[in-house]
């Protein structure tokens, strides 16, 4: 991985960060998309990111897998790891 690619990685936790601790990423058909708490919740696609990034993120331990699962709604996205 190289300078820009961490940097763009670091920029992808970045923004999930801002987005609040109920927020996590998906990738959906390619796609990098927020997901935030809303009705049941609200998705936003991370146009300026691709699935690259957020796997450079994984590498970098910026973010770790996740999973919400509720009565009837669930799901595998990433979140922010733990601060070390």
């Amino acid at each position: 991985m190289d300078k820009s690619q961490e940097k763009r990685a670091n920029e992808l936790a970045e923004e999930l960060k801002e987005a609040g601790l109920n927020s996590g990423l998906l990738v959906m058909q390619g796609q990098v998309v927020l997901r935030s708490p809303g009705s049941p919740y609200t998705d936003a696609p991370l146009l300026f990111f691709q699935e690259a990034d957020l796997n450079n993120a994984l590498s970098l331990g910026l973010l770790q897998k996740g999973s919400v699962v509720g009565s009837s709604l669930s799901w595998e996205w990433y979140v922010l790891s733990p601060a070390k």
